[in-house]
């Protein structure tokens, strides 16, 4: 981003490093444009320097984030109808109940979980996205010519599949899936026992 921002002010004699641009995408005016004003260390001018949404746009700093604006979320509330302020409350509170359950299937299911939790999204009036539903995908296999190993991975995918406070059906039927597959190990290292010991 920098690069397209030196070359709009090269045009006008003015550096791109007088430029403070973490906070350029954070100033925002009433007339729908962001101006910052920064003193320059060697002349001691000031700059003023507006930049239409357009080009804040094109360059990828038109939406702020809620990081960048302390207090903006706030303000986007109190401008909401009480009735999408409720709807944005229960949006977070999901939103927050969503992550936590994907998080704690992460946490239980270790190295078996094959890559991190995916999101479904909606978008609040607030203009904010929210999960609204998730995904973690773990590795339910049994483990070939081992029962032994089998009925430890199953145990942990039934601990990371229950892991949540309120889990899913989803998460009971693998829950459910897994002790069925424990129950087969258990079996096949009972006949595996009493063929050894003949």
């Amino acid at each position: 981003m920098i690069s397209n921002i030196s070359s709009l002010y090269s045009m006008n004699n003015v550096s791109a490093s007088y430029l403070d641009l973490p906070t350029l995408s954070a100033a925002r005016t009433t007339n729908s444009s962001s101006s910052q004003s920064q003193t320059s260390s060697s002349t001691g001018e000031s700059v003023k320097v507006t930049i239409s949404d357009e080009a804040l746009r094109k360059l990828g700093l038109s939406q702020l984030e809620k990081t960048d604006q302390p207090g903006k979320k706030d303000q986007a509330i109190e401008e909401l109808t009480p009735e999408e302020q409720k709807e944005v409350a229960k949006l977070e509170k999901i939103d927050k109940q969503i992550h936590d359950h994907e998080q704690a299937h992460m946490m239980a299911g270790g190295n078996l979980v094959r890559k991190g939790a995916s999101y479904e999204y909606t978008t609040g009036p607030d203009g904010q996205r929210y999960a609204v539903a998730g995904e973690v995908s773990i590795d339910t296999s049994a483990v070939r010519d081992n029962p032994s190993a089998t009925i430890s991975k199953m145990q942990q995918v039934e601990r990371a599949a229950l892991a949540p406070a309120n889990p899913s059906s989803q998460d009971r039927a693998v829950a459910a899936s897994a002790s069925q597959k424990e129950a087969q190990a258990r079996q096949e290292l009972r006949k595996q026992s009493s063929e050894e010991s003949q």
